[in-house]
């Protein structure tokens, strides 16, 4: 299972890949159920990361697209070590 914040992640990388999508065609290609996918569409509506240009078809904005660079920023510079980098 997804959770919210990988869902919406992937969510922002499909409309910056892909442009524009309806819902159904989004929760095709990210493979999780269109009304799984419409109410984080909502979530990211609140949060301003994408906006409806109408009939439940959405487009990232620069606010999704800032979001989803600070969110690969940090995921990039996390310092998180390997199982064998702990080993002595």
């Amino acid at each position: 299972m997804t959770s919210r914040t990988d869902l919406e992640r992937e969510i922002l990388e499909t409309l910056a890949d892909s442009g524009p999508l309806y819902v159904v065609d989004l929760a095709a290609d990210i493979d999780e159920h269109p009304l799984t996918v419409d109410d984080a569409c909502d979530r990211l509506l609140d949060e301003r990361d994408i906006r409806s240009i109408g009939c439940r078809r959405y487009e990232i904005t620069g606010a999704g697209c800032a979001r989803l660079a600070e969110e690969k920023r940090v995921t990039s510079n996390s310092d998180v070590r390997s199982r064998r980098e702990g080993w002595t």
